[in-house]
């Protein structure tokens, strides 16, 4: 039953961050642009951008099922914050070097989405610090 709970959980907080995430999508300017002169320069780094969201929100979206199915400091919870953390800031430093060498505009939401990768992956060393610590614990009579 457990189980059910935090999958239902997982998908309602998954759910809430897509529609908050996709509000901000729509609302982003250069997206609303007439891109008919050369769609490609603004699409392409909209794309890798929106596609950095959409790797936060399923980040979001799993890791509540990992650290309640396996606990928080297991080897499988710090390997997901550690790849979320890395994907989600190449992703974010790839959009910022397209916006800025595609279009020449500074965009000051693809800094913010690096540095959320870069804290996730941070927590991911403190996690691996936590894990050993539990090892030791464990093996402590």
């Amino acid at each position: 039953m457990k189980t059910k709970n935090s999958k239902t959980a997982s998908y309602i907080t998954g759910f809430m961050l897509g529609a908050f995430l996709l509000k901000d999508i729509f609302k982003y300017p250069a997206l609303l642009k007439n891109t008919s002169e050369n769609p490609v320069s603004f699409l392409i780094p909209q794309g890798v951008y929106v596609l950095g969201l959409i790797c936060l929100v399923i980040f979001f979206a799993t890791i509540l099922q990992t650290i309640k199915k396996n606990g928080v400091f297991v080897r499988k919870t710090e390997i997901k914050f550690r790849q979320f953390g890395f994907i989600i800031v190449l992703l974010a430093i790839s959009s910022n070097i397209l916006f800025e060498f595609l279009t020449g505009e500074y965009n000051i939401n693809v800094r913010w989405l690096a540095l959320l990768g870069g804290t996730i992956a941070f927590v991911s060393f403190i996690l691996q610090v936590g894990i050993k610590l539990q090892e030791e614990q464990n093996l402590t009579i």
